[in-house]
């Protein structure tokens, strides 16, 4: 069977690759570098592209012919110095269900793509299942060209608080514990579509309000989510999360809140750039009046106002074994009791991810800076900074 699919899906990754023409640019450069696929380089003037074969014109005079689909990039520059090693330069293939795929580019038939992992074994698979190539391992920095084994960050969807536009893996479970109370769930259904959940683990430390550490930083809230997502372009990706908070803090209130987070992704799932705009509901809270005689109304209803907010998240893949992350958010507007952001103005978090195979550590520093005085927290403090560290695990198939 396994024989069977691989043979079904071997010839996109010829068609795409097969995409790649030179620019009118590219021919008028006196000096060009092209980048194969085996990892290997020509360099010289590009005199033209006839059908599949690019002619490059190399200092001496000689003619060299470079078959169009073995050509990964085209610059005007040099290589970058894990190029120049002589080493084939690693690289991240994204498959159509979202899984990923990192090593080094040996070959390609007409019937499979051959790449080989960073502990020596060669993989197959599919043209056809290739969506992308994210070239994170072409980039000037001395670890790409490293020797040893490389992990990437397989946590792409998830920053410390917020998350990405990128979805979780298809058909694959995302589990996150943070100080062993937060629990996080996280499922890709397709690969553009991941639902979640979140649980406090019940704990008679974490209800107190003397706590030092985590009073108004967790909350005692069940929380389930849905992220879409879709790519645009290459180096881009947009998507929605919908998020509803079980059980509200005060019994006046008539539901839990909804939340609503667009996001924009730019970058690759290595390293790139999260834009957020969110929006929180908490619909109408319910408040008790005395009761002056027996036809006067013992409560009303009041619709409470909405809650934006925006976030700014930062990963880059900085080692083989290390990505840095920085999760941001500011709320805007004024503070109204009850309200999620607990009376911050910001909330600011850095962390390093340690990227193992299937799993990761999150090791850094997270701060809440409230609205003015009168919005301190119960120590007296404006600025309180707090320690962030997790545990995440993928649950699934290899």
């Amino acid at each position: 069977m396994k024989t069977v699919l691989l043979l079904l899906l071997l010839c996109p990754v010829t068609l795409w690759a097969q995409l790649i023409k030179i620019a009118p640019q590219d021919t008028q450069r006196n000096q060009s570098t092209i980048l194969m696929r085996d990892g290997s380089m020509v360099q010289g003037h590009i005199v033209r592209q006839d059908s599949s074969i690019i002619t490059v014109r190399k200092r001496g005079g000689d003619m060299s012919f470079v078959e169009a689909d073995q050509v990964l990039t085209i610059s005007s520059g040099r290589p970058a110095r894990a190029v120049r090693s002589g080493k084939a330069p690693a690289i991240i293939f994204v498959l159509k269900d979202s899984s990923q795929v990192s090593g080094t580019f040996v070959r390609r038939d007409s019937t499979m793509i051959t790449v080989r992992k960073s502990n020596g074994q060669l993989t197959y698979f599919e043209p056809e299942l290739l969506v992308r190539v994210d070239t994170v391992r072409l980039e000037s920095t001395d670890f790409y060209a490293a020797s040893g084994p490389s992990y990437p960050n397989r946590f792409s969807p998830w920053l410390l608080t917020g998350l990405t536009a990128y979805n979780a893996e298809k058909g694959r479970f995302y589990y996150r514990n943070t100080f062993l109370l937060l629990n996080e769930f996280d499922y890709g259904i397709t690969q553009n579509w991941s639902i979640g959940a979140n649980f406090i683990t019940p704990s008679s430390f974490l209800s107190s309000v003397d706590n030092t550490l985590f009073n108004r930083y967790f909350e005692n809230n069940s929380r389930l989510f849905s992220k879409v997502s879709v790519p645009i372009g290459t180096q881009s990706r947009l998507g929605l999360n919908v998020l509803y908070k079980d059980g509200a803090v005060s019994n006046a209130y008539k539901r839990g809140s909804l939340t609503f987070q667009a996001l924009g992704s730019f970058g690759n799932s290595q390293r790139n750039v999260t834009l957020g705009y969110g929006l929180v509901s908490r619909g109408t809270h319910r408040i008790y009046q005395p009761i002056y005689s027996s036809s006067a109304p013992t409560y009303i209803d009041i619709s409470t106002p909405n809650q934006s907010f925006l976030t700014l998240g930062i990963m880059q893949k900085v080692s083989p074994y290390l990505t840095l992350i920085s999760d941001n958010r500011v709320n805007l507007g004024q503070y109204r009791y009850s309200y999620d952001d607990n009376s911050e103005r910001i909330s600011l978090s850095f962390a390093l991810r340690l990227d193992r195979p299937r799993h990761a550590f999150d090791v850094g520093l997270t701060s809440l800076v409230y609205r003015d005085r009168t919005n301190y927290d119960s120590y007296g403090k404006q600025v309180r900074f707090l320690p962030y560290l997790s545990y995440n695990l993928i649950i699934g198939r290899p």
